[in-house]
């Protein structure tokens, strides 16, 4: 089951984009928090039978709640282990330990790009556990020794999250970049217009809720890729992202 309404937090992240700021606010903790809530909500209630709190759970001390949280999954995971082929097990655990570390070093003040951090090692996490995703992904989305959220990071983290359900989902009609070929917010765009073009020829027709929320979903992510490529600010990058992680629950 997947969430399909925006939260406060998520709005708010939109709100920074649209920001009469000469340079857009950057994405507020809570809205990082958040992200990472629903993206645990889309694979670890049935994969693993852990219970993902509630949003509330998380408005207090968002990055201490999220580093306990991940914390608790990844302890779970390695008590009753996950049904998975012999090398996807290992390297998601690898990813649930990184993603772990960038939560603790969040929850004591090393800045909100752990979190993106966190929430890119998780969705590494889900392609190795749930989907026996066997391929290679690097352990973060930074390219420099200190983490910031930046556009790259944003992007890296994007395009890292399509490789782990689009050739699967579509076969090679869409040509997935390589690490760091994607240079600005309108070359992410541009590989969103064919994600949903393949999308559109493989579910147009289609009348399930899952088609239609996947869809619903890429529509998003497209919409806010357009803005970051029109210079709208990284908070819609963001915003992308957010649908790519609805987009796949629904159709991978």
């Amino acid at each position: 089951m997947t969430e399909t309404t925006a939260s406060t937090f998520t709005a708010d992240a939109i709100a920074a984009g649209l920001s009469t700021y000469p340079h857009p606010k950057p994405v507020p903790t809570g809205a990082l928090a958040e992200a990472i809530r629903v993206q645990l909500r889309t694979w670890v209630n049935a994969e693993l039978g852990f219970t993902v709190p509630a949003p509330q759970t998380l408005t207090a001390e968002p990055a201490d709640s999220i580093a306990r949280l991940i914390g608790e999954i990844t302890a779970h995971v390695q008590l009753y282990g996950a049904d998975t082929g012999a090398n996807a097990e290992p390297w998601g655990l690898v990813h649930l330990f990184h993603a772990h570390a960038d939560g603790l070093y969040a929850a004591h003040g090393r800045g909100d790009a752990y979190l993106l951090g966190a929430l890119y090692s998780l969705i590494a996490a889900r392609a190795h556990i749930r989907d026996h995703y066997e391929g290679r992904i690097e352990l973060d989305p930074f390219g420099g020794h200190r983490p910031t959220i930046d556009d790259s990071a944003l992007i890296e983290t994007a395009r890292v999250q399509l490789t782990t359900w689009v050739p699967d989902t579509f076969g090679t009609i869409v040509q997935l970049p390589a690490r760091w070929e994607l240079h600005d917010a309108a070359d992410l765009s541009d590989l969103l217009a064919d994600v949903i073009g393949a999308a559109e020829a493989k579910y147009g027709d289609m009348d399930d809720d899952d088609s239609i929320l996947g869809m619903g979903h890429l529509a998003n992510a497209r919409a806010h890729g357009l803005k970051a490529g029109y210079g709208h600010g990284d908070a819609h990058l963001f915003a992308a992202l957010n649908s790519l992680v609805l987009a796949a629950a629904s159709l991978s």
